[in-house]
């Protein structure tokens, strides 16, 4: 819980320096003075999608009155598209009644808390306003904000929710008389938390972000109704970026997307709520065979929304759990809906306006930099901590039956469900001379097919595959699925590929996802956009529309031998692009010059990828931490194991899609994954089963097949 406490103001007026005193009015009329703060960080978004750019030239659409005014930090970005920011350079801007312009020369860190300060102090000296909005633009993630790519390229360093606790504290001292902001705006993806409103409750009225990863605000509207009228209040002016954001985008964007406004005077009781809620989980964690995995799964329920790896929405995590513990669950709901005052959500999710961090395969050094925050309740950290310990080894192994109508059951004992966050269904093609050798043939026979082919039941311990005779294929390309989302007659899907953006582009190509969606009813997959994400949790270039002439490379699981050079080198796969430069042609010389022509050409850029796509020890025994084998083939003796790899690149258009086609005939491996909260897996004993005339084929194995298989994967 956030404490106010004056030693720790102390330390924070020490170290930043000289502060400010405000005071603010808590009545509104229509000539009251307004400052709306803008602390833009460009990034990539303005690099690459000149998204600063757009969002101020929205705002110049705005004719102000005189008594509202909007000061601009515009810093971090290495390129600026906008007329006057890319004439005038990095620096605080200033637009009012008669145009943009620039104060000040500012080239700073906008990752670096003085550089906030400075700004909102130059601010508090120049200008005296009656209420004042401070809005946020760059990416968002529970390490923090303002990831500045001029100053920081590898975005390590950067704005943390702590450290903006801190600035906050130093600039206005005098809160505790009056709160600073009407409002707190993020436009960023992953804002509308927990973990953030907690960090500045004890400075605005209000607070508005977004739950998911979010494609931008739409500034014009907002700004023209406060312009209109510089009477409304915080939760009207939130409600209006709320309702315009949404009505910006298209249907499908709209669909996947939410806002809300948070009234963070009503932070203590969700906080206290919050906290019981955890303080409770962490007990029944001690005393109660099967409670920590359920609750490990609570968050990743059918209903249930998730933002990232590591966000969640809180009200659905609450009730997922009120059959583990019913009064806090209760408590908890009670009061989110209490704190969030307005909620605009898409129709395929199920948001109720605040998220929360869930460290979904995070441990060690990784985790415990992900629960740095003090804005998330110790007992919170405690109980995450405790979740990621929880291994799968049990199950290394674990043999297998069949139902009466031959689809192959899992059944599991209490202590095994203990630990599982979730299970997969993984098929590999058998070889290509068929008999009982599992080897690889090449990568368009490899299918992966995950849980949404599985039936669940949880509390009878029963896991049945109901693998069906298809695959989904992206312009007739193998692709890999993982199901993420599941619910009200969609379900949604991540799609690992490697992208690199138009065929002759100079841009790296990236590890990124394709987010997928599924008409269960139609039985039609829809393309939403490509999503990525950097090890702390913040989502990176999100929100992409493919186009034509980008070149998409698949990647999934495959099987290899264990003299494979791929496993030995411990290298999964090499990449290579293509890109464009410009060079000096020096037998073409221009003759007004005298100097070289300068020409553009072709250049294959080998091994582009500098990092591995995933580390081989995913793939490990977690019994002895060897690579895992999956089974050994009976006619080499040679072990095979699982890997990550790419498939083989196509070039996208505008007829591109995802449909699914029939597996071909043949005999077929299969194996269940344990999961463990931490992403540490054990795989069951394989099965076998065919594919004859597009239908299942379900080849049952008596004990002693069974023996046999068990004595192989040893």
């Amino acid at each position: 819980m956030f404490k106010r406490l004056a030693v720790a103001l102390t330390a924070f007026l020490v170290f930043f320096g000289s502060v400010v005193y405000v005071e603010a009015k808590t009545t509104f009329s229509k000539d009251d003075e307004w400052l709306i703060y803008m602390y833009i960080c460009g990034t990539d978004l303005e690099e690459n999608g000149h998204m600063v750019t757009s969002d101020i030239t929205e705002i110049q659409q705005v004719k102000l009155p005189k008594n509202v005014k909007i000061l601009i930090h515009a810093n971090g970005s290495r390129v600026w598209h906008h007329p006057t920011i890319k004439e005038g350079g990095d620096g605080i801007y200033l637009y009012t009644s008669k145009r943009l312009e620039k104060l000040a020369d500012r080239n700073e860190n906008m990752g670096d808390p003085n550089t906030l300060a400075n700004f909102l102090e130059y601010g508090e000296e120049n200008f005296n306003p009656d209420h004042r909005i401070l809005i946020f633009g760059d990416h968002g993630g529970l390490n923090g904000l303002c990831y500045d790519s001029a100053f920081n390229p590898e975005y390590r360093y950067n704005l943390t929710y702590d450290a903006l606790t801190q600035v906050l504290s130093k600039v206005y001292p005098n809160f505790s008389e009056e709160l600073p902001f009407e409002l707190i705006g993020f436009d960023a993806c992953l804002s509308a938390s927990y973990e953030l409103a907690n960090s500045i409750a004890e400075f605005s009225h209000y607070m508005v972000g977004s739950e998911p990863s979010e494609y931008g605000w739409y500034y014009t509207d907002w700004i023209a109704a406060l312009a209109k009228d510089p009477s409304i209040n915080g939760a009207k002016i939130g409600k209006i970026i709320c309702d315009s954001a949404m009505k910006s985008y298209s249907n499908d964007i709209q669909n996947i997307q939410t806002f809300s406004v948070v009234d963070l005077s009503k932070m203590p009781k969700l906080r206290e709520a919050n906290e019981e809620f955890f303080e409770k989980a962490l007990q029944l964690s001690k005393e109660s065979n099967g409670f920590s995995g359920a609750f490990a799964r609570a968050p990743y329920s059918l209903d249930t929304d998730n933002y990232s790896d590591r966000y969640t929405d809180l009200w659905n995590f609450a009730k997922n759990t009120k059959d583990l513990m019913p009064e806090e669950s209760k408590n908890l709901r009670k009061a989110i809906k209490k704190a969030v005052v307005y909620n605009n959500s898409g129709k395929f999710l199920n948001a109720k306006g605040i998220s929360t961090a869930y460290p979904y395969i995070d441990s060690g050094e990784k985790l415990e930099n992900f629960l740095t925050q003090n804005s998330m309740p110790e007992v919170q950290k405690k109980l995450y901590r405790n979740l990621m310990k929880l291994d799968v080894s049990n199950l290394y192994g674990v043999e297998l039956s069949y139902n009466s109508d031959l689809h192959v059951v899992a059944e599991l004992e209490p202590e095994q469900l203990e630990n599982i966050l979730n299970v997969e269904c993984i098929m590999f093609t058998n070889s290509e001379g068929g008999g009982s050798s599992f080897g690889l043939r090449d990568d368009k026979d490899i299918v992966v097919l995950h849980s949404d082919d599985l039936k669940i039941d949880w509390k009878k311990g029963t896991i049945t595959e109901n693998i069906r005779p298809i695959q989904p294929v992206f312009d007739g390309h193998t692709i890999k699925m993982r199901s993420v989302y599941q619910g009200r007659g969609y379900i949604f899907y991540e799609v690992p590929i490697i992208l690199q953006i138009g065929t002759k582009q100079p841009q790296h190509p990236e590890i990124c996802n394709l987010q997928v969606r599924y008409d269960t009813t139609k039985k039609e997959y829809s393309i939403l956009g490509v999503g990525n994400t950097i090890d702390n949790g913040m989502v990176l270039q999100t929100g992409y529309t493919l186009k034509d002439g980008d070149i998409i490379t698949p990647i999934f699981d495959a099987v290899i031998y264990e003299d494979s050079p791929t496993l030995n080198d411990n290298t999964l796969f090499k990449y290579s692009y293509i890109k464009t430069e410009q060079y000096e042609d020096n037998e073409d010389i221009d003759s007004s010059t005298g100097k070289a022509k300068i020409k553009t050409r072709e250049v294959v850029v080998n091994n582009a990828l500098n990092r591995q796509l995933s580390p081989l020890d995913i793939f490990t025994n977690p019994k002895t931490g060897e690579p895992l084998k999956i089974v050994t083939d009976s006619e080499t003796g040679k072990k095979i194991y699982i890997v990550q790899t790419a498939g083989q690149s196509f070039v996208y258009n505008k007829n591109s899609k995802i449909t699914e086609k029939k597996i071909s005939n043949g005999a077929y491996l299969g194996l269940f994954r344990f999961i463990a909260p931490n992403g540490t897996s054990s795989y069951s004993l394989p099965f076998v089963f065919g594919v004859e005339h597009g239908e299942m084929v379900r080849i049952p194995l008596d004990k002693d097949d069974l023996k046999d298989l068990a004595e192989e994967n040893k």
